[in-house]
């Protein structure tokens, strides 16, 4: 193993006089980790690699930090000459971390127990971990406070897009509600920090009925690129999320005199069953399409099986042959659907139904209060008003 001294500071030019922790890099087997010294220099007093001798404390400091460097050393050297290797565990006892998972490595192990995912999903989620565990190398699942969330915000304002940034909040706050819910973290550092809803949040972005007519009307479409315009119509009037679209077998769907009703657990989020009575939303659309993909073909699952870099590819060519302006995903298809289920219902405990909200706030998003949603409510009530008390 191998180890020096660093300090990784941002924007010296901007913040000369801001003081960062001096941390021991230690290097094995193409791998880095790092150790905290306590020592803590203005970035203009770090220079090539090492502490500026115009530092006012610099023999005091220097030799402070050559003892920890050397300490590190000198403990893997005796280690290596018993004949045994000084790896990251040697490391972590060592430095006072023995039984303490860092949170990176956390969020990895986390991955390797989610099912179902498709190899976009995992290369996404791997770079995702990938930049938890640059930002924060040395960073224990239980040490993750609110002020490691804000650093992680300015981190990602300053090299990430909007969207990006809001996706990786996301990604992270799930693995953080995640120890707490398995009580390796005491609180959830997001609530102690303000961050407007993960800073960068986008407009939610759902087709109108006029779209959808456009992406119905296509028609002598190849089979594959059918059944994928199919499966995202099907979540246009389901809000059925893309991991449960893929999974969604035959045997799930039971015929009754109001058409198909489908119950499923889903494979994603909190795991609430849903119940789609496929006949009564939309007018039967989606028992249609239903009914079609039940005979079509021979497979187990209600659409054929395809990977979800084909369905991405299709996706891109069905919208601009619709004359779509927007870029088509599943979660369009779900924000289309709790959209549609608000503008008819105003009813946030249906969409919170359909959609498998875990909770009412989620899908109190897309009730818009406004005269014409108003007038509609009380349209419902016409005729009820006796009954009141």
């Amino acid at each position: 193993m191998q180890f020096k001294l660093v300090c990784n500071y941002k924007n010296r030019a901007a913040s000369p006089e801001a003081k960062f922790e001096v941390k021991i890099e230690c290097y094995h087997n193409r791998k880095y980790r790092y150790v905290g010294t306590g020592v803590f220099v203005e970035a203009k007093y770090w220079q090539d690699g090492r502490l500026s001798r115009k530092h006012p404390q610099y023999r005091v400091l220097d030799a402070l930090l050559q003892n920890k460097l050397n300490e590190y050393k000198n403990q893997a050297l005796d280690l290596e000459r018993t004949g045994k290797v000084f790896d990251f565990n040697a490391l972590n006892v060592l430095s006072g971390r023995k039984g303490k998972q860092l949170f990176s490595e956390y969020i990895r192990e986390e991955l390797k127990k989610e099912k179902n995912l498709g190899m976009d999903s995992v290369v996404k989620y791997r770079r995702d971990a990938d930049i938890v565990a640059d930002l924060f190398p040395a960073l224990a699942v239980d040490e993750l406070e609110g002020r490691h969330i804000e650093q992680l915000d300015a981190y990602l304002q300053e090299r990430y897009s909007a969207s990006m940034a809001h996706h990786l909040h996301i990604f992270v706050h799930k693995y953080a509600k995640r120890a707490v819910r398995q009580r390796l973290l005491a609180r959830d550092p997001y609530d102690e920090v303000e961050l407007e809803k993960f800073r960068g949040e986008t407009r939610l972005t759902f087709l109108t009925l006029a779209e959808i007519a456009r992406l119905e009307a296509l028609d002598n479409l190849p089979t594959t690129i059918r059944a994928i315009r199919d499966r995202f119509l099907y979540s246009c009037w389901t809000g059925l999320r893309v991991s449960d679209n893929l999974a969604l077998l035959k045997s799930s769907l039971t015929d009754t005199p109001d058409g198909y009703v489908v119950s499923l657990h889903t494979l994603k989020g909190y795991g609430h069953d849903l119940i789609h009575p496929l006949g009564l939303m939309f007018d039967g659309k989606p028992d249609r399409i239903a009914r079609y993909w039940m005979t079509a073909h021979d497979g187990p699952t209600l659409f054929p099986k395809v990977s979800t870099s084909y369905i991405k590819m299709a996706l891109d060519m069905l919208g601009p042959m619709a004359g779509i302006d927007k870029h088509l995903t599943f979660h369009v298809a779900r924000h289309t659907c709790a959209s549609l289920l608000a503008d008819v219902s105003q009813n946030p405990f249906l969409i919170m139904n359909i959609l498998g909200h875990s909770s009412i706030s989620t899908s109190m998003i897309y009730i818009h209060a406004s005269p014409e949603a108003t007038k509609k409510q009380l349209r419902l009530l016409d005729g009820k008003w006796g009954n009141a008390r």
